[in-house]
């Protein structure tokens, strides 16, 4: 996942939070369309959706990690961020532990497909 890669390298020193935020964002966005994907639930072209549709895949069990509140406030960072106007929202968001808990729901989904191919035999 190229934004996940990315997000990795801008939390490093020196940070570049709206980058990091951006990055980080869209491959939580992809992770929960691939999730959706994986089981056949339909999704839809709009951020909010998006954040809804990861709330409802965590409610069924589909994943374990309900991020849609973590996309709802990456999406306003990135948007503070594209408007020239970050934020002490930004400042205060610790970049390791978002890009950390990044990767632990990238790895999540990448175990559910996974196991749904082995299971389905592809």
């Amino acid at each position: 996942m190229k934004q996940l890669h990315q997000a990795q390298v801008d939390w490093w020193p020196p940070e570049d939070p709206a980058s990091c935020v951006t990055n980080a964002f869209y491959a939580y966005e992809n992770a929960v369309v691939a999730a959706a994907e994986a089981v056949g639930e339909r999704w839809q072209k709009n951020h909010v959706e998006k954040a809804k549709l990861a709330s409802k895949l965590a409610a069924d069990g589909t994943v374990r990690t309900d991020v849609g509140d973590t996309l709802d406030l990456l999406n306003r960072l990135r948007k503070d961020v594209s408007y020239g106007d970050p934020g002490p929202d930004l400042a205060g968001l610790d970049l390791e532990d978002t890009v950390s808990d990044l990767e632990q729901f990238a790895d999540e989904v990448d175990k559910l497909i996974t196991d749904l191919e082995q299971r389905h035999g592809t």
